[in-house]
């Protein structure tokens, strides 16, 4: 399905020179979450957390010595809660932003690809070997015992994986990349789901002309961004799923990585080569 032409707020702001860049010495490809409740931003670096404020500010460095999958943030709890992919060792780590306290939760023996909040309600995908998925449901209001679990073909396809889920704002949608193996690359496609029993509303074919990264964040109006990391293009989806607005990314940099939107006035850019933070006003 065809954009249109209609220039949205993040679109504007991109095109125009961010207000602020940070550069980093190192990072790696995961998203960056935001703790809504003190508007900081969580960086995951090649050994290490630290948080940033809007302003830029390094406000704390936190060890860590695992890979990272995914990240989101729980206001309920009001900490990070951490997928980790080390080999043959997949972890949930919660990490309380005010004590600096990194703990774990539970294993699994699959591999724990992403996940996501709202409220009481949190869900990781599980990725299988070869292919597939399932989906586990947890209520943060009670102990780390499953609710729900979505096995295939409720969750996906058996020859396609989640490669991303984002609650909407007002938690009654998922938005949710997925993928499938072709021969010679993945092909990539978005959905948008009822969160409650995963029925797909509407799915949208991406062709990532053989960029094998995406990125999705959920936006305050109920809308979606995904990103293309080779190709340095932006996708927004509206809030029936539709895809409203194709866009690139035409500055200096080799590669897009993750993405946040901070205190609802930022878009918070993460680039590889070089390595910035760049902060582009709404």
């Amino acid at each position: 399905m065809a954009a249109n032409n209609a220039k949205s707020i993040y679109s504007i702001a991109l095109q125009k020179s961010p207000s602020l860049t940070i550069s980093i010495l190192d990072s790696t490809d995961v998203p960056m979450p935001v703790n809504d409740t003190n508007n900081t931003l969580l960086l995951c670096l090649d050994k290490n957390f630290l948080l940033i404020d809007e302003e830029g500010n390094r406000l704390k460095s936190i060890e860590r010595n695992f890979k990272v999958s995914d990240i989101c943030f729980s206001s309920f709890l009001q900490q990070f809660l951490i997928l980790s992919m080390k080999p043959n060792d997949y972890t949930l780590y919660s990490l309380d932003p005010s004590l600096h306290d990194l703990k774990q939760i539970i294993k699994s023996n699959l591999i724990m690809w992403t996940c996501t909040c709202f409220q009481t309600m949190f869900i990781i995908s599980e990725a299988y070997k070869d292919s597939g998925s399932n989906m586990i449901v947890y209520d943060l209001s009670k102990d780390w015992t499953p609710i729900k679990t979505f096995t295939p073909p409720l969750s996906c396809k058996v020859e396609h994986q989640i490669e991303k889920i984002r609650f909407n704002t007002d938690g009654s949608r998922l938005g949710m990349i997925l993928r499938e193996k072709c021969s010679y690359d993945y092909q990539y496609w978005f959905e948008l789901r009822d969160s409650i029993d995963m029925t797909v509303i509407v799915k949208t074919n991406i062709h990532p002309d053989r960029d094998t990264w995406c990125w999705l964040l959920a936006l305050s109006n109920q809308q979606f961004l995904a990103t293309l990391s080779r190709n340095k293009i932006f996708f927004l989806f509206d809030s029936n799923g539709q895809l409203q607005e194709t866009s690139g990314y035409d500055r200096s940099t080799k590669f897009l990585n993750s993405i946040a939107l901070l205190n609802n006035k930022w878009l918070v850019v993460q680039t590889w080569t070089p390595n910035e933070l760049c902060f582009y006003k709404l």
